[in-house]
Parts: structure tokens; sequence; C-alpha cells
């Protein structure tokens, strides 16, 4: 809004007032803007007296969100609230003719129920007063509306405004109109100077085109000399693989690949490195991103692919199969003689080179080392030859190994309770807790790793209980300890 709203929402106000009061006796209403100590116009009216202007709290300290002509602004704007004074007027009954009211009190009623019906002043469409025609663009543009309420005031306050202007109180009314805005003034313009060359660049905004792969199939990663694994490499041929400001995005399965440094990326070819671990398979999307746009993919052949493992959690005991336990490795591209099977878990890295007999592109077989710890191991199968060659990742899982459990009834401090031993295998660590019917009992830590000793605080009941031992998080299978 501009500086002169006061005075374009007085006159918006005056023209209101003016438009709705009905002649009476033949005189013409009037609405004037006189202070309440100057003497009233003859003939009758209202006087519509601006007497005080207060800091709209709503709009102090906030942004100017502008208006509908006009950028926003940081600094605030001056929001105000109006108070006007309204005061009717009129000839003075003659006190010898009949009785007939006084004509002010009509003008009081008229205004008062104008500002009732018309509260909103820039929705005010009405025979007189068209908002759209009679209000200034500062008010219509503003997102503010100019809003009329009747002021909850007192007789006392009224008659505070009257004397401060040492006049008799006379009846008047008052209203607040709101939200008036006296807006920031606008930054000067800054003129910029005279365009020679715009350096424009104009490229192409489609989703990169892959053509082909380079190779089309092969493995995941290989083993080097030093027995790490390393990602193995995939070239991406194509076009549209560049953008200013923009980096390219790779994904091979869902999964992210990282887009290698040597050979540098062009337009046309990018090379990553490929994930170790992908979870479906063999045939992998490669699909290259640019600026949100995803390419249409090619699929590249996993080979080798291990799709699953049997059993997938074991206590190394003689299941699945004697005389000791087996791991069944199914997938394809295992050849028919692979080099060994790779399991990293606790403890590091540990190769199986011997298989059992029988093996075949889509199976291989192996004995489980008796000496793996407890815990996670992702198991891999590794080619012969020159490159090792390995496949994706399946998980094996090797948790305690419980043979049998003895309760026996010993004295502790006077009291009869239940001492278990434990038997097995793997039982010890840093963190030992028994599982009995589902409660956990501390044991603390354990050295010994063939045997779990822990006395009760007091006697099991009879019948039948479940048992099962839980090392560093890794929990063994339940077995029955039956009390009699």
């Amino acid at each position: 809004m501009s500086n002169t709203v006061i005075k374009d929402v007085t006159q918006a106000l005056q023209t209101l007032l003016l438009s709705q009061l009905s002649p009476i006796s033949g005189s013409k209403p009037q609405v004037s803007l006189l202070p309440p100590g100057e003497k009233m116009p003859g003939g009758l009216g209202v006087n519509l007296y601006l007497y005080r202007i207060m800091e709209s709290p709503f709009t102090k300290n906030e942004p100017w969100p502008g208006d509908r002509k006009t950028p926003p602004s940081s600094t605030p704007a001056l929001g105000l609230e109006l108070s006007y004074l309204l005061t009717p007027f009129a000839p003075a009954p003659d006190p010898g003719a009949a009785p007939a009211g006084d004509d002010a009190h009509t003008m009081l009623g008229t205004a008062m129920l104008v500002f009732h019906e018309n509260p909103i002043l820039n929705n005010v469409h009405i025979t007189g007063f068209d908002a759209d025609s009679i209000l200034t663009p500062a008010l219509l543009n503003s997102f503010e509306q100019i809003k009329i309420r009747l002021a909850t005031t007192s007789l006392e306050e009224l008659s505070k405004i009257w004397a401060t202007i040492n006049q008799p109180y006379r009846l008047s009314v008052a209203y607040d109109v709101s939200l008036v805005e006296l807006t920031p003034t606008p930054p000067p313009p800054v003129n910029g100077g005279i365009v020679l060359s715009t350096g424009v660049t104009v490229i192409p905004w489609q989703a990169p085109h892959l053509d082909s792969l380079t190779p089309q199939s092969g493995a995941l990663a290989h083993v080097d000399g030093g027995g790490a694994l390393v990602p193995n490499t995939l070239t991406i041929n194509g076009s549209g693989f560049s953008f200013p400001g923009q980096s390219p995005k790779v994904t091979v399965g869902g999964h992210a690949a990282s887009i290698n440094s040597l050979p540098a990326p062009t337009d046309r070819a990018l090379t990553v490195s490929l994930p170790t671990d992908l979870d479906g398979g063999p045939n992998e999307d490669v699909q290259v991103s640019l600026n949100g746009k995803p390419s249409t993919p090619l699929a590249f052949i996993v080979t080798p692919w291990l799709n699953q493992l049997t059993p997938i959690r074991t206590a190394l005991d003689s299941t699945p199969g004697p005389p000791a336990p087996t791991l069944v490795l199914q997938g394809n591209g295992f050849t028919a003689s692979p080099a060994r099977v790779r399991l990293d878990g606790p403890g590091g890295t540990t190769n199986v080179a011997a298989f059992v007999a029988g093996g075949t592109d889509q199976k291989a077989t192996i004995t489980i080392p008796a000496s793996l710890q407890n815990g996670i191991y992702r198991v891999r199968i590794v080619l012969g030859g020159p490159d090792n060659d390995t496949s994706n990742a399946r998980t094996l899982e090797v948790i305690p190994l419980i043979t049998s459990v003895v309760a026996a009834v010993v004295n502790v401090a006077g009291n009869q309770v239940h001492r278990l031993t434990i038997n097995g295998a793997r039982l010890n660590g840093s963190d030992v807790r028994l599982l009995i019917d589902g409660a956990s009992y501390q044991v603390g830590a354990n050295a010994n790793a063939t045997q779990v000793v822990f006395a009760l605080g007091r006697l099991l009941d009879a019948g039948s209980h479940s048992v099962a031992v839980l090392v560093n998080g890794s929990r063994s299978h339940d077995i029955a300890l039956g009390v009699v």
C-alpha cells in the first residue's frame, strides 16, 4: 500500500456511508470528517472522525509479503489499526411540535447498519458503492482486507474522548478498522549493463541413452593376490552421459555403482565398479540417470551366480549329513571344478578348497569347517583360473551347539537349587546367557568352549523345560530338559 492509504480508507468509508444514508424529510444526508469540537454542519447526517491510530502487533517485525503487483520485501510494513468516532447530527426537534423523535438517531442507526452489513470493505459491491471502482489500486492489490469492527467502548471511555477536547459529551460510537498497511519503499531499480553476447549454450535436456555394455556378462568381483575381494569393472557405452553442473548416477540391479575416474568419464562412455553383492539375479538391469531422467536399462548377466545355500543356519552338528555337516551351494556358472568357497565372517576369511564329489555347473557341496566361530558369514564361490572371479554372496549363520543339558540339585548358601551343565561347542564368549523357558539368565564371560555351568537361584518345577544358550548375541537351538 502507499502512504495515502489512511486518507484512502477514510474516504472510502465516507463514500460508503454517503451512498447508503437515505434522505429524511427532503434533506440530503451529509457525512462530515470534522473534529468533534467543531460546529457540525446544518442538516442531518453523521460525522466520521479518525481519533486514534495504533500499530498492529500482527505484522510487527514480519517481512512484507508484497501484494498482487509488488514483489515481497525483507523490510516490514507498518500495519495500522484506525479508530473512528461516529457521531450523528440533525436539526434539534421542535419542543412545541408533536413528538416525532430525533432524526439524529435515525442517521446513527442507518450508519451502524451499513457498517454491520458490509464489514469487509474490499468485498462491498452494492448500489452506490463498488469496491472495485472506488477503492484505490493500493487497497485493491493488497493481500490484506480492510475490516470494520464495532469497538466495545464504555461510556466512560467515550466521555474521556470528548473531555480531551473540552467539549460536552455527544451521542457517538467507536469503530476499529484494520488492517491498513504502509508498505516499505521499494529500492531504486538497478540498471543492468548492455548485453553484447549471451554466451548461452543450448544442451538438449533428455535421458541418457545406452548402446552396449562391456562385458555383457561376468563376475561381480575377483580375489587379488593378497586375498582381498576387489570389484570388477563394467564399461557403459552410449550418449548423453554429461550435463553442466550435474553428475550421472549408475545403478546395477537397483544398487548404486561408483563411477571410476580412470578412464575419465565422457559423454559417451562410463566405467563403473560393480557392486560386490546383489539380491536378485542373475540378469541385472544397468541404468544411467542424469538430471533425474533415467535411461532405458540394459541387462548385465552375472556369472557365476549363487542362488541359495542349504542350510542357511547351522550349529555344525552332524545334520544334514554324516560324517560332518555339509553346505550345498546352488546357482549357475560354477564350472565343473571351481577353485574354492570363500567364507568371510568373524575371525576373518576361511577358504575351503575341497569339494564333495558330484558337483555340477549349478551345484557345489563342501564340508563346513568345524573351526568356524559363531556369527554371520558371507559365502561366495571362487572360480579357478588367473582371474579368481567370485559370485555374489549369500548368508550362512553359525550358532552355538548344545549336545546335552544336565540338571543337578546342589546346596547354595543353605538353599537347594538346580545347577545346569550345558555341553556342546562354541560356548565360550564374553557375554553368555541362558534362555530357560524363554527367560534370560546372565552367565557372564565363559572361557570353556565345550561347557557352561550355571547355578540357578531356585529349583526348577518338575516337568519339561526348554534350554538355549546365547553367546555374544548368537542363539543356539532349543534343547529339551526333563526335571523329575
